[in-house]
């Protein structure tokens, strides 16, 4: 997808079979690869299905190689479906040591600071990402309110902002704006909507043409009906208000995302701008696999080999990768092949 000069590539998200809002942005000067990483998780009491860890696998793999080819590499907060672990856990993340310095190596790094305006778990997930990392990468720019300049490219970051509601314990992300030649694009992951009116307006502030914005975790009984309704409020406000508006990440792991999002469709629509997924951003249809877990397990009934996998200890699974039926293996429904 272009906006102007501007390119932006979806390369990982819910509507694409995993948890992330990973992103490629370039420009003729710059080329950003945004919140490089990839991840699954247990929903329900049921662990991931083995055509999601042959997704993420394949994600993983593409995000490896974008990284590789980007100027900067950008890290909102430290959640691991943002940002890779620096740890071997087979179970949810097929992260290394390794692979994180690999995807690192060299790189300008722009990162949430994690010293200022971050709990606890993300400052020491910070902490161990900058020892892991400063080994091996070129710099690493604690970016939060800051702009820098490339060329006739400027990448702008928002202050600390909620990840979701102001009383939150999941802490604090930044947000990116990439300009060049009038046009604008907001990266905004994980500010569930956004919740906050502050968030809102900074995004509304930056006249962008185009925002990637993480939408509401719906599917959590936790997230309260107040900022459901201020989270659907604020996408109602952007949808009428920016060209175009991607919506993914938390929201597509509710089964309703569609029924939910019908409002801010019709709203955009109203006014002939669009509302896609990251999925619809890449020509695909999206393929949100955490919200039909449960069906794929009847659909696709995984072999006696994963299910011992699936039955065995955490300290085991964390490992020992999930077996898994090989790529060339039988037609197992997967979309887009």
């Amino acid at each position: 997808m272009r906006i102007g000069e501007i390119e932006v590539v979806p390369i990982a998200s819910e509507s694409l079979g995993v948890r992330s809002l990973c992103t490629a942005i370039s420009t003729p000067d710059v080329r950003l690869l945004l919140d490089p990483s990839a991840a699954l998780a247990m929903r329900e009491g049921r662990e991931p299905h083995p055509l999601e860890y042959r997704m993420l696998i394949e994600i993983l793999e593409r995000i490896l190689m974008e990284a590789r080819q980007a100027d900067v590499l950008s890290v909102s907060h430290y959640h691991y479906d943002h940002v890779r672990p620096g740890f071997t856990n087979l179970r949810y993340n097929m992260s290394s040591r390794d692979e994180l310095q690999r995807m690192f190596q060299d790189k300008i790094v722009f990162a949430k600071d994690n010293r200022e305006d971050v709990n606890a778990s993300q400052r020491r997930r910070g902490f161990f990402f900058e020892k892991d990392v400063s080994e091996v990468a070129e710099e690493i720019r604690w970016v939060d309110g800051q702009s820098y300049t490339f060329g006739e490219t400027t990448v702008c970051h928002s202050h600390a902002l909620p990840h979701g509601p102001v009383d939150t314990n999941l802490g604090y992300i930044i947000a990116t704006k990439i300009e060049h030649a009038g046009s604008r694009v907001v990266f905004a992951p994980d500010v569930q909507g956004p919740v906050v009116k502050d968030t809102l307006s900074w995004i509304l502030s930056c006249d962008p043409d185009a925002v990637v914005v993480g939408g509401p975790p719906v599917y959590l009984k936790r997230f309260e009906d107040a900022h459901r309704h201020a989270a659907l409020a604020s996408l109602l406000e952007l949808a009428v208000r920016i060209p175009l508006l991607v919506v993914d990440h938390h929201l597509m792991r509710s089964k309703i995302w569609r029924e939910w999002l019908h409002p801010v469709t019709e709203a955009a629509s109203e006014v002939e701008n669009r509302v896609m997924t990251m999925a619809g951003v890449a020509g695909l249809e999206p393929y949100c696999m955490e919200s039909i877990r449960e069906d794929l397990y009847s659909m696709y009934p995984p072999s006696p080999e994963f299910m011992n996998w699936v039955n065995a200890t955490e300290k085991y699974k964390v490992g020992n990768p999930p077996p898994i039926v090989p790529p060339d293996g039988p037609d197992d429904g997967t979309p887009n092949k």
